[in-house]
């Protein structure tokens, strides 16, 4: 099915688009004339006009907007929402909500001293958000302003990306460079960049005052750079950063097949007085579908990394499951959480399965069963309600676009073990400072203005720039 969608205006073009694609994930949707279903948008001072055309009827709502840009917005999404809800006879869990930080519009209500069923009402009415999402989101964010409430202005974040990776996921659009011969033999080099660019960025802590209290060291998957330059960046680290600031290092071990004895024990030397959060991320137990996705190891690896894990005494540590994988069903999706609650992980992360645009899995969409929307619902109320049972807690929240049923990816966690950068770097009010090849670094300034600096996503590129020298 082909979409095209049409306004006289750029005003609130993105929800426009995306409320569209919401209700629509398989289809086409484009902007312009032509398609089997077209929406059009016509403003007109305070005055919009709302027209929906099918083969068979065309429909159309108007309403005005009001001053308050904010009020106006939602005030559009709600009416393209009822044109679609009818249309579609569907109603979306997340209602009319487009961003990413869904807590973000919580905080407010909460400094406002509104109690719970204030919030869950302005949620419902406001944006349409569902009984039990307004639920959750209300949960995530009071957990999300007890961890952001104890640090300091000052508190800022390191990230260090590693974007290499034994093979790249079926579902992954990461710049992620497959460790082949040619990029085996930069890995030294890039250990030098990024030593390279660490030297600079600690230049710009200082000139900011500002104090790292969480590291990331994600990717791809770190480990493979070796645990010789491992050691190097840490020593660069803890030579320039004062190691009693820092309350989370968190290590993306990631695969079973980048984990070895050398680097759990060089990271349990740490872990004996620093909070080193270490990850091993199944994604899914099930032995067939980590096939299919590009996984080179079982379910059983990953058992074993988590033995190798607790013998060298780590307690913090993270595992990553994905909803919606392809090919699986309901009863493989439970037995994958039931297996990874077995292994007792500090954390666990659920994620819905999202296409994304240079993903190779956007290209093979057609060869794989997938579940339907309303299952994936029901298993994330599942999700929810079993992790709970279990002692874990929603700490914090974010969606992706081009999600399975447009939902959401949770962060759960036993009390305690919350990622400190997690939080930071959804809730964009501190400084993040990153490092590597399709790095990523956040400025925080007065009036939540947000400045992004990008780095290379090529390895090659990064490797010259930081080094001043062709490869």
């Amino acid at each position: 099915m082909r979409i095209t969608y049409f306004s006289n205006s750029q005003k609130f073009l993105y929800d426009f688009q995306h409320i569209i694609r919401a209700f629509y994930p398989s289809a086409e949707v484009k902007f312009g004339h032509g398609g089997d279903i077209h929406f059009e948008a016509y403003f007109e001072e305070m005055k919009v006009v709302l027209k929906i055309q099918t083969q068979h009827k065309t429909v159309q709502k108007e309403f005005v907007l009001v001053s308050d840009e904010h009020e106006s917005k939602r005030i559009f999404g709600r009416n393209l929402y009822d044109l679609l809800k009818d249309e579609t006879k569907r109603e979306l869990p997340w209602g009319i909500l487009t961003g990413i930080r869904p807590t973000k519009i919580v905080y407010p209500l909460l400094e406002q001293g509104l109690n719970d069923e204030q919030i869950y009402n302005f949620l419902q009415k406001e944006y349409y958000i569902s009984d039990k999402k307004s639920k959750l989101l209300l949960k995530v964010a009071k957990n999300e302003m007890d961890i952001l409430n104890k640090l300091e202005s000052s508190s800022a974040c390191l990230y260090i990306g590693i974007p290499i990776c034994p093979t790249k996921c079926l579902y992954c659009s990461f710049s992620c460079h497959e460790i082949t011969r040619q990029v085996k033999s930069l890995i030294g080099m890039y250990t030098d960049s990024l030593i390279c660019e660490l030297e600079k960025t600690y230049q710009k802590i200082e000139e900011n005052k500002n104090r790292i209290v969480a590291i990331y060291f994600g990717g791809g998957s770190p480990a493979v750079l070796g645990i010789e330059n491992i050691k190097k960046i840490f020593t660069n680290l803890f030579e320039n950063l004062e190691r009693k600031h820092i309350q989370e290092i968190t290590f993306e071990a990631g695969r079973p097949d980048t984990i070895d004895e050398k680097l759990l024990q060089y990271l349990s030397e740490i872990n004996q007085d620093l909070n080193v959060r270490l990850c091993i991320n199944p994604q899914t137990s099930n032995d067939n579908t980590l096939k299919i996705i590009g996984r080179n190891h079982s379910f059983e690896d990953i058992k074993r990394a988590f033995a190798q894990a607790y013998k060298y005494s780590f307690k913090n540590i993270n595992s990553d499951v994905i909803l919606g994988l392809p090919g699986e069903d309901e009863n493989d999706y439970k037995r994958t959480i039931d297996d990874v609650l077995k292994l007792s992980p500090a954390s666990i992360t659920v994620h819905t399965l999202s296409i994304k645009r240079a993903s190779l899995l956007r290209f093979k969409w057609n060869e794989y069963k997938f579940m339907d929307e309303e299952t994936v619902n029901n298993l994330l109320d599942w999700t929810q309600y079993i992790l709970e049972e279990h002692g874990y807690i929603p700490y914090y929240m974010y969606r992706q676009k081009n999600m399975i049923g447009n939902f959401e990816n949770v962060g759960y966690c036993k009390r305690g073990f919350e990622g400190l950068y997690n939080v930071m770097i959804m809730q964009e009010k501190h400084n993040i400072y990153a490092c590597g090849a399709k790095a990523v670094s956040k400025f925080v300034y007065e009036g939540d203005r947000i400045e992004r600096v990008f780095n290379p996503a090529d390895i090659k590129l990064y490797i010259s720039r930081m080094l001043s020298v062709d490869v």
